[in-house]
């Protein structure tokens, strides 16, 4: 498996499993405690993003150290590289523009915080499973 390939795969995980508890957590705490505390809620988020820092800068560094001796990057990495990221930005354009654009006239505060992470989580895990699909079944999927 390629160092992309790898950090894919593990980032598209950690966003999946991280996020989704964190949005869970979220869920049940507004049927349990409607009116949490900024703090609290700024906590719940540090300990999820920071949760994603720490893993992603791991899986950073585990790839660099194990694939010191790699070959250099060649077109097909850049193609998979360049279509996933050109799809996951229109993924983010279209939600981050909902959040930006809609959500103020119909919900405020923390609501909107949340779709905008959780819409940034979507194109991440797009652009993940798209290098993925890439690496697996060839730059023509």
């Amino acid at each position: 498996m390629l160092s992309k390939e790898r950090f894919a795969l593990v980032w598209v995980t950690t966003l999946v499993v991280v996020l989704g508890l964190y949005f869970a957590a979220v869920t049940l705490t507004h049927y349990t405690h409607p009116d949490l505390s900024l703090l609290a809620r700024i906590g719940m988020l540090a300990v999820a993003l920071g949760t994603l820092g720490m893993i992603a800068l791991g899986a950073w560094l585990y790839g660099r150290w194990r694939d010191r001796g790699e070959i250099a990057e060649d077109e097909r990495d850049r193609f998979i590289e360049q279509r996933s990221s050109k799809i996951a930005y229109y993924v983010l354009l279209a939600g981050i523009i909902y959040t930006g654009m809609v959500m103020p006239f119909t919900h405020g505060g923390w609501e909107i915080v949340h779709a905008a992470l959780f819409f940034v989580a979507v194109a991440e895990i797009v652009h993940g499973a798209l290098i993925l699909m890439g690496y697996r079944r060839g730059w023509h999927a």
